[in-house]
């Protein structure tokens, strides 16, 4: 007879956004209201096959809830308009699953949507988020001189996603300073993964698609976000690699709860997925900690004593 605990179940989602939910039987069995459920939100150029060995880790735990974003692999019909569109799509695409409380583990591109998520959440958002995982993720410009700067800088990638065709922009793409540490032989293979993926599908041209996604969720065009991130009534951790300099600088200076992942660079979860599993693993285990103060009123001393006449008794 099979272990319940080896069964792993999938689903999927079509509209609004592709998705796919991963889960073991024995968490079906359960039914544990209160575990989080984890839902993952790809960089620019990635999908939800880029989660695929840390759901590995993660699944037979936790619901793991991986979407594609607009304008890309199975969502690349989707445009968006800007930050709050994209939250609505994720809002309609998570509605077909049962869930209460979330933990939102965003990279690059997808940790700057889960930040515009704590920050300006919409008014019809449904769930409880009891944390939340930022890596690679920039919180934010500061002044009008650098989004400028940024906004010019993104036009002209923009431009160069919807003119050319992806095998000629991507290899230029992944030279990038954030990309310093691949190895030829890594960049080369992210290159046509990323070509495969994106390529043009039922009539849509998947470049000019990321391209709309690239304006429509450009830096430039996001508020300045640590403050409210700061002041999360939930836990934020941020993430990087230690070769990757700049976002290094980053996360040390958000003064918020940070790792710097050793022998990683820009994509840690492709790096080192063992831990990074254990990280969200972290994260989550703090999270519940402060949903329980919140929810009993507890302080910290509180809820530990009380665990600890629950365990002896």
């Amino acid at each position: 007879m099979r272990n319940l605990s080896s069964m792993m179940f999938k689903t999927q989602t079509q509209l609004p956004l592709y998705s796919e939910s991963i889960e073991s039987a024995c968490n079906l069995a359960t039914g544990d209201a209160i575990k989080p459920t984890l839902v993952f939100l790809h960089g620019l150029l990635g999908s939800a096959q880029d989660w695929q060995q840390i759901v590995t880790h993660l699944s037979s735990d936790y619901q793991c809830i991986c979407i594609d974003l607009p304008g890309h692999a199975g969502s690349q019909a989707v445009t968006v308009n800007d930050f709050q569109h994209v939250q609505q799509l994720i809002i309609a695409t998570l509605a077909q699953y049962e869930f209460e409380h979330v933990v939102l583990v965003g990279y690059s591109l997808g940790a700057r949507i889960a930040m515009s998520i704590a920050s300006d959440r919409a008014a019809n958002w449904p769930y409880k988020i009891v944390g939340m995982l930022l890596e690679s993720g920039n919180p934010g410009l500061t002044n009008s001189a650098e989004q400028l700067q940024r906004g010019l800088h993104d036009l002209a990638w923009a431009t160069r996603f919807s003119e050319s065709p992806l095998t000629q922009v991507l290899p230029d793409w992944y030279q990038q300073g954030v990309f310093a540490s691949l190895t030829t032989k890594q960049r080369t293979a992210l290159i046509a993964t990323r070509s495969d993926i994106q390529a043009d599908h039922n009539g849509f041209n998947g470049g000019k698609q990321i391209s709309k996604m690239l304006a429509a969720t450009s830096l430039s065009k996001q508020g300045y976000l640590l403050p409210q991130l700061q002041n999360a009534a939930f836990p934020v951790s941020m993430v990087c690699g230690e070769l990757d300099p700049k976002f290094v600088l980053l996360t040390q200076a958000s003064q918020l709860d940070h790792h710097v992942v050793a022998d990683a660079g820009h994509n840690v979860h492709a790096d080192q997925p063992v831990i990074f599993s254990e990280l969200v693993r972290g994260l989550v285990g703090d999270g519940l900690d402060r949903y329980s103060l919140d929810k009993h009123g507890l302080t910290s001393e509180q809820l530990i004593k009380k665990q600890s006449q629950l365990s002896a008794a």
